[in-house]
C-alpha cells in the first residue's frame, strides 16, 4: 500500500514542478491620484509562452514609512473565487525583519526585478522591471501544489491606514 502512495506522491510532486506560468492580464489602479499614479502598468511578450511585467508607480507624498500589503490568492471558477489564503502584513516590518514565510515566498517571486528592497521610509517612486514568468515558476508553482487553471494574485496597498493602490495580475498555470 505504502508503494502506491510514494508512486503517487511521485506522480504529483513531477506534475507540480513541471507547471508553467504565463500572465494573462495585469491591472493597476490608484485609488487617489494626487497620491500616486502608475505611468507603466503592462505585460510584455518575449515568446509566445514567455511574458514579463513592468510596473512603474509614481509616489507623490514621501516618504512613505507606514506600508501594509493585502495580498488574496484567487482562482477562477465561475468568477474569482478565493482559493488559497489571504495575507496581510506590515511590509515594512517585513523589509526589516523577514520572517514570515508566506510573504517571504510571495516576495521572493519579485525581489530581483524590484527596487523594493529596503526596509522603510521610501523616498522614491516603485518599480517593477522585468517580473519574468519563471520567477513564479520556480516560486510558488515549485513549492506550493498549485492545479492547472486561471488563477488571480490581488493586492492592495495602504499607507498610514487608507487604502492608496491595487495591481491585480491574472495568470494562467499549465503543464508544459
Amino acid at each position: 500500500m505504502w508503494k502506491w502512495l510514494v508512486l503517487g506522491c511521485w506522480i504529483a510532486l513531477q506534475t507540480m514542478c513541471m507547471s508553467h506560468v504565463t500572465f494573462t492580464n495585469l491591472k493597476c489602479h490608484s485609488y487617489n491620484v494626487k497620491y500616486s499614479i502608475f505611468p507603466t502598468c503592462q505585460i510584455k511578450a518575449v515568446n509566445r509562452s514567455h511574458k514579463y511585467l513592468n510596473i512603474n508607480v509614481k509616489l507623490f507624498k514621501l516618504p512613505i514609512n507606514d506600508v501594509w500589503l493585502k495580498v488574496k490568492f484567487m482562482r477562477f471558477d465561475n468568477g474569482y473565487k478565493p482559493v488559497f489564503f489571504d495575507l496581510s502584513y506590515d511590509a515594512c516590518k517585513f523589509l526589516k525583519d523577514n520572517n514570515n514565510p508566506l510573504a517571504r515566498l510571495f516576495y521572493n517571486t519579485f525581489r530581483n526585478s524590484s527596487n523594493m528592497n529596503h526596509s522603510c521610509p521610501y523616498n522614491h517612486d516603485i518599480l517593477v522591471d522585468k517580473l519574468w514568468t519563471g520567477n513564479l515558476e520556480k516560486g510558488f508553482a515549485t513549492y506550493v501544489p498549485i492545479r492547472n487553471g486561471d488563477f488571480a494574485i490581488f493586492t492592495e496597498w495602504i499607507t498610514n491606514k487608507v487604502p492608496r493602490s491595487s495591481v491585480k495580475i491574472y495568470f494562467r498555470i499549465s503543464e508544459k
